[in-house]
C-alpha cells in the first residue's frame, strides 16, 4: 500500500482519516495523495440580477477558503516525515475519489456515525467502497488512529466479495499481530474459512478460524461480539450493495457496519 488517496474537504471527520492515512503512510512507507474536491454546485451563486461583483466575491470567498484549507493540512504533513502530493479537482465528489483511486492503493474515508447529513456520506463512502478499484478503509470520525499492526478479525461468508476484502487487505494482514478469520453459520458454500485460512498461510499469514452460530442474533451482532472479545484493532469486510441513481444500498450487515463502526473497516467489493 504505498499509494494511500484521502478526501480533503475539512469535515467533522477529517482529522480521523488523515490520522489513519499518516499510519498507514508509516506502516507501508508510503505516499500520501490528498484529493481536494469542490462540488461544481458551490459556484452556483446567487441570481443574474445579483450583477457580478456579488458572485465573483463569493466565488472568491471559496477559492480562499480552499486555499486555507490546503495551509492547514499542508502544515500537518510537514511534521509527519511522509511524501505528499495534492490534487485540486471540482465536480461530483463520489465520481472525483473513484477517479484518483485508479492509481491508489487504498482510500481512506469515515465510516459513521456521521452527524448532520448523515445519509447522505454514508452513501458517499459506500458508494466508493462499492465502485472503486481500490480498497476503502473507512475510520470512525471520532478514532485516534489506525493500529496497523494490531490484531485483524476477517469476517468470512464464502463470497466474492468477501474473498476480494481479504485478497485487497492481504499487506496489512502481514502486519497484524494476529488474525481470525470468522464465518456465521448462514448458507453453504464451497469456500469454507478453513479455505480462506489456508490461502493466508500460503501467504506467510497464520490465521485462527472461528464458527459460531447466529444464536438468534443477527450476523452484525455476532460480528460486534467477536470483535469486542477478540479486541480486535480492525475489521475486513467485503460490500455488499450496489448503486442506484446515486444512493447506495446495502445489504444489512455492511450498512449496519458502516453506519456505527466500532473499529476502522477494511471495505471491498
Amino acid at each position: 500500500m504505498k499509494t494511500i488517496l484521502v478526501p480533503v474537504n475539512n469535515d467533522e471527520g477529517q482529522g480521523a482519516r488523515l490520522q489513519a492515512a499518516f499510519d498507514l503512510a508509516r506502516a507501508f512507507g508510503g505516499h500520501l495523495t490528498c484529493l481536494q474536491v469542490t462540488p461544481y454546485t458551490a459556484y452556483a451563486l446567487g441570481e443574474p440580477s445579483m450583477g457580478a461583483f456579488p458572485v465573483t466575491a463569493m466565488i472568491e470567498a471559496i477559492e480562499q477558503e480552499k486555499r486555507n484549507e490546503r495551509t492547514a493540512v499542508e502544515a500537518q504533513l510537514a511534521q509527519e516525515g511522509i511524501g505528499w502530493d495534492w490534487i485540486t479537482r471540482d465536480g461530483d465528489a463520489v465520481e472525483r475519489v473513484r477517479e484518483a483511486a485508479r492509481l491508489a492503493d487504498v482510500v481512506v474515508m469515515n465510516s459513521g456515525p456521521f452527524g448532520k447529513m448523515a445519509s447522505m456520506r454514508l452513501a458517499v463512502t459506500g458508494d466508493v467502497a462499492i465502485h472503486a478499484p481500490s480498497p476503502v478503509v473507512a475510520v470512525p470520525t471520532d478514532s485516534h488512529g489506525l493500529a496497523v499492526t494490531g490484531a485483524a478479525l476477517v469476517a468470512w461468508d464464502g463470497s466474492q466479495e468477501a474473498a476480494k476484502a481479504m485478497r485487497s487487505a492481504l499487506p496489512m494482514l502481514r502486519l497484524a499481530e494476529s488474525v481470525d478469520i470468522l464465518t456465521v453459520e448462514e448458507k453453504e458454500t464451497d469456500y469454507r474459512a478453513r479455505d480462506a485460512a489456508a490461502w493466508l498461510s500460503r501467504h506467510g499469514v497464520g490465521a485462527e478460524v472461528i464458527e459460531r452460530g447466529s444464536g438468534g442474533q443477527t450476523i452484525e451482532s455476532v460480528i460486534r461480539d467477536v470483535l469486542a472479545e477478540r479486541q480486535s484493532a480492525w475489521l475486513v469486510q467485503g460490500a455488499y450493495g450496489h448503486s442506484r441513481w446515486r444512493q447506495t444500498l446495502f445489504g444489512g450487515v455492511t450498512r449496519g457496519l458502516l453506519a456505527d463502526a466500532p473499529v476502522p473497516l477494511v471495505l471491498s467489493h
